[in-house]
């Protein structure tokens, strides 16, 4: 099973992923939630995952900082960006940070 932590601000959006998807029925277990890019930092320092599915805008450390942590810190870990923002300034630097998708 490949390991899925979900990053997000709004504790609706991560359980709307949560129910909406056969993660199991993929191969996925959601391993772990943070409310921001630190938290999501400090998960990492203490667990692995394979995937991070990430807002983009976020307080205290956005999704774009938290990929270039990553990018630096853990580059096996494969990122997808999630947002309601359509600006295209937010897709090209999520992409350029390491992003799989927008």
């Amino acid at each position: 099973m490949f390991r899925v932590l979900l990053v997000d601000d709004e504790i609706e959006v991560r359980n709307g992923l949560k129910l909406k998807i056969d993660w199991t029925g993929l191969g996925y277990v959601v391993a772990g939630e943070a409310q921001d890019g630190r938290e999501a930092l400090a998960w990492l320092e203490e667990n692995t995952c394979d995937l991070v599915i990430t807002d983009i805008r976020m307080p205290v450390m956005s999704g774009l900082e938290l990929l270039k942590q990553c990018a630096e810190n853990y580059p096996g870990v494969k990122f997808i960006v999630l947002s309601g923002h359509d600006d295209f300034h937010y897709v090209k630097a999520a992409m350029q940070c390491g992003a799989r998708d927008y």
